[in-house]
């Protein structure tokens, strides 16, 4: 069960506002529990508190939009960082970029030994952070508004300058024309990261094939290996099987 802490942040981020009263209706609980609650939310930064109320501080309204994102098709990205996973071995060098599937898929391969990890994600970042088996390399640049990612001409000056043996990429969308992102910024250094590696490959839940986005940054021929979940429909699987050579298709419980 979720606590009631998370519960409360969860009703912020529905209403915007609510009231202590509010609150304390909502969950059963008094009031003064809800303004000790509040307190300690604020103190973590993830709330701002209001004449009688509270609602999300601006660091709150962006964790919680990147968990929400992170929560859908939790189970099937695993599926897919695992099957990653299995390309990774002892000594090589990655590119990770921004996005939840790529999240999933550092922490898939946080235990194995001697790996040099580049990221443009603050995310990805602090999964692993502090790990003696994993040199992490944090691209430089500005972190992109209401995200928790690096990007503009520095990152991807930056990102130009190193070679890696796989780069893992995500994407907000992908059809027959290519693989698409929402941001241009974004697009730009993720071309930098695909430019930049000896195999690319694609991880992406099956939600975003049929679904082109604002900015195509990689056609078919750039990448070489597909990662997606075993819910892609056959009509897709059809033309995506002769664009791409090597496609997985993780299963999942």
């Amino acid at each position: 069960m979720k606590s009631r802490h998370a519960r409360i942040l969860e009703a912020l981020a529905a209403t915007g506002e609510a009231t202590v009263q509010q609150l304390a209706t909502r969950f059963g609980v008094s009031v003064m529990t809800i303004r000790r609650d509040l307190a300690e939310l604020e103190g973590q930064g993830e709330l701002a508190r209001t004449h009688g109320g509270a609602m999300l501080s601006r660091a709150g309204i962006i964790e919680f939009s990147f968990k929400e994102k992170a929560d859908r098709n939790a189970v099937e990205k695993q599926a897919i960082a695992r099957e990653t996973a299995r390309l990774v071995r002892s000594g090589m060098t990655l590119t990770l970029d921004t996005g939840t599937t790529t999240l999933e898929v550092a922490r898939a391969i946080a235990g194995i030994p001697d790996l040099t990890v580049l990221t443009s994600s603050l995310a990805i970042a602090s999964a692993l952070y502090g790990r003696p088996n994993i040199a992490l390399v944090l691209a430089g640049g500005a972190v992109r508004t209401g995200n928790p990612d690096l990007s503009g001409w520095l990152t991807e000056e930056n990102m130009k300058r190193f070679r890696v043996d796989i780069a893992c990429i995500g994407a907000d969308g992908a059809d027959r024309d290519g693989v698409f992102t929402t941001d241009a910024g974004v697009a730009r250094v993720s071309q930098a990261m695909l430019a930049g590696a000896r195999e690319t490959v694609l991880v992406a839940d099956h939600t975003k094939f049929e679904k082109p986005a604002f900015v195509r940054f990689a056609s078919w021929s750039d990448i070489d290996r597909v990662i997606t979940g075993a819910a892609v429909p056959a009509s897709t699987r059809a033309w995506l099987e002769d664009a791409v050579k090597d496609i997985s298709y993780a299963e999942h419980t």
